[in-house]
């Protein structure tokens, strides 16, 4: 199984894979301040029922085809990880606000619209664990799962003092083991005490010099533009056209 984050380009050429099953799906994109909006995608967990992933990308490749560089096809790890995903679909926002993206727009989270789950009663706002929120159907969604597998299946996958849990705590690498959580500390840790060093700082300060030159020149261009709004997708565009000269 695959969380497929699909870029628009690709979206009906998801659609017409070949054994390709397709649960909970939703579109996405991010909605600016003045309520326009960009990056639109598609979120879904998929799963091959016939082939792999990489035979499908190798069918393309001979002919000549590739998917766009934005979309990607994320392994699931283990089934707590695939009802992480569900939940992430069930929810109107996506990922959490930082102050600003690669292409200078005010970053807010991703608004998930159109959305395809099993009950439509589950899409709901990013609420943390209070009832009807993010937490609370994070809960719903695994009982339902875990209350539907048989004991055999539980004795061989599921191992922990985690209630209605659905993989080994102490051995798997999604987000919520305890290997996957001592991984992504290390790397943390390690990922801060680089931008400590001397080449870390030159690394930091020459993005951040870069970016600063960049939010400038697309506020000159926007300048020269008669009656230009400040539309934050007018900054988008005039940064994709950066990148092409």
């Amino acid at each position: 199984m695959y969380h497929s984050i699909v870029h628009e380009d690709d979206i009906q050429l998801l659609f017409s894979i070949p054994n390709l099953k397709i649960f909970w799906c939703c579109r996405c994109h991010l909605v600016a301040k003045d309520k326009s909006t960009a990056h639109e995608h598609h979120h879904a967990l998929v799963q091959y029922q016939k082939g792999t992933h990489l035979a499908l990308k190798k069918r393309m490749q001979r002919a000549k085809e590739r998917f766009h560089p934005k979309t990607t096809f994320k392994p699931i790890i283990c089934a707590d990880h695939a009802v992480g995903v569900l939940r992430y679909i069930c929810c109107e926002d996506g990922q959490k606000n930082k102050r600003r993206d690669a292409d200078g727009l005010s970053c807010k989270p991703h608004t998930h619209y159109l959305r395809s789950v099993f009950d439509m009663s589950m899409i709901h706002h990013r609420n943390g664990r209070k009832e009807g929120g993010c937490g609370y159907w994070r809960q719903e969604i695994q009982w339902n799962i875990w209350r539907k597998l048989n004991d055999k299946w539980l004795d061989e996958n599921v191992s922990g003092d985690d209630e209605y849990a659905l993989h080994h705590q102490e051995t798997c690498h999604c987000e919520n083991g305890k290997i996957g959580k001592e991984k992504r500390a290390a790397a943390n840790k390690k990922r801060k005490e680089f931008y400590q060093t001397e080449k870390g700082k030159t690394i930091k300060e020459y993005y951040a010099d870069k970016a600063k030159k960049k939010h400038e020149l697309i506020r000159q261009l926007k300048m020269i533009k008669t009656n230009c709004n400040d539309a934050e997708l007018t900054k988008e565009t005039i940064a994709k056209l950066m990148t092409l000269i």
